[in-house]
């Protein structure tokens, strides 16, 4: 892989983008990029989080897991992000399980070198911190979410928030994907994507989500969307 295009990826990540290299030089030079294939997990619940992950473009999906094997999404995490925060807070096993859902690429680097280098304190430090607060928020809107709104309004809120992460209306996901990450039944989010085609507001096929209608998905979709949208743009942009 070239010079630029590692440029490329690093640049595409909000977090290292903001960051000075020469400041960061040991970090900088200890990333590696990498590709994450859909579906692909890179830790389930209790793992070591011996790497952490900058995504570059793609998402990467928080799942809260039940002993039967249930799974519901707390959070997603895209380009303004990465994974393994919590070892930076000093918990260096994942909380929840983290699943590539849409394949896309990242810049990994041991978590103990990242950890090293949070704590010299900076502008990494400041970043992250950050960041985790709009995690943070985004973890317990998606509790009040899951309670109070319903699979439609749900997946409204999804479609739009995965479309702001991959910058595209065009999004490559199954049925039995969303169902798992809206923690409801396959049939029961298929009648909720049908109603949401009946109104011209998506079109699917073949695994392929189109948002056709914006403006009126948005009208459609929970006040969560605003909700974690403003929140992250306030986060990053502090």
């Amino acid at each position: 892989m070239s010079t630029s295009h590692i440029a490329e990826i690093i640049s595409s990540n909000r977090i290292l983008a903001a960051l000075s290299r020469p400041q960061h030089r040991f970090l900088f030079s200890s990333l590696q990029s990498i590709h994450l294939p859909r579906s692909k997990v890179l830790y389930e619940l209790g793992d070591q989080m011996s790497h952490s992950f900058f995504i570059a473009n793609g998402m990467v999906s928080l799942l809260a897991v039940t002993e039967e094997g249930f799974a519901t999404e707390i959070s997603m995490v895209g380009n303004e992000g990465l994974i393994g925060v919590p070892a930076l807070l000093g918990v260096n096993k994942a909380p929840y399980c983290v699943q590539v859902q849409i394949d896309g690429t990242a810049m990994r680097v041991r978590t103990d070198i990242l950890v090293g280098e949070f704590k010299r304190g900076g502008p990494l430090q400041d970043l992250i911190l950050r960041y985790e607060h709009s995690l943070i928020s985004q973890i317990a809107q998606s509790a009040a979410c899951n309670r109070f709104h319903s699979v439609e309004q749900r997946l409204g809120r999804w479609l739009l928030i995965s479309g702001d992460r991959v910058k595209s209306n065009t999004i490559r996901l199954t049925h039995e994907a969303l169902s798992h990450m809206l923690g409801s039944t396959r049939t029961t989010v298929t009648e909720a994507a049908n109603s949401l085609k009946l109104k011209g507001l998506i079109d699917y096929r073949r695994g392929n989500i189109q948002i056709l209608n914006r403006q009126e998905l948005e009208r459609t979709a929970c006040e969560c969307y605003r909700v974690v949208t403003r929140e992250l743009g306030h986060s990053l942009a502090a």
